[in-house]
């Protein structure tokens, strides 16, 4: 798949619906004290000025080369939800003929 920056954003939306369906069933919500929390897990990815960043947002402006470094770190363990998303988006084109930067040139 070629990247462009429609499917650029693609993954990084999709990244921030997949770090949102976070839910701890041992924590404690302080304002209503109701037990178990849904959150943002945070992400990490190396800007365009290839700084490490970290975020709870959707990323916004990544170039496509830093797709790669999108990821979530579990203490030494790190899922690179970035290039996950990407080989499921080739997978979804292979398998079912979709061309996802197609799609996003009808979208527009």
């Amino acid at each position: 798949m070629k990247l462009t920056k429609a499917t650029t954003d693609l993954i990084c939306e999709l990244e921030y619906i997949i770090g949102n369906q976070c839910y701890n069933p041992n924590s404690l919500n302080g304002y209503t004290l109701e037990e178990g929390c849904e959150f943002r897990y945070p992400v990490y990815y190396e800007n365009n000025e290839g700084d490490d960043t970290r975020t709870r947002s959707v990323i916004k402006n990544v170039d496509k080369s830093k797709i790669n470094t999108i990821r979530y770190k579990f203490g030494s363990n790190h899922l690179y939800i970035g290039e996950a998303i990407l080989k499921v988006l080739e997978r979804l084109e292979s398998e079912y003929g979709l061309d996802f930067n197609e799609l996003a040139k009808l979208k527009r």
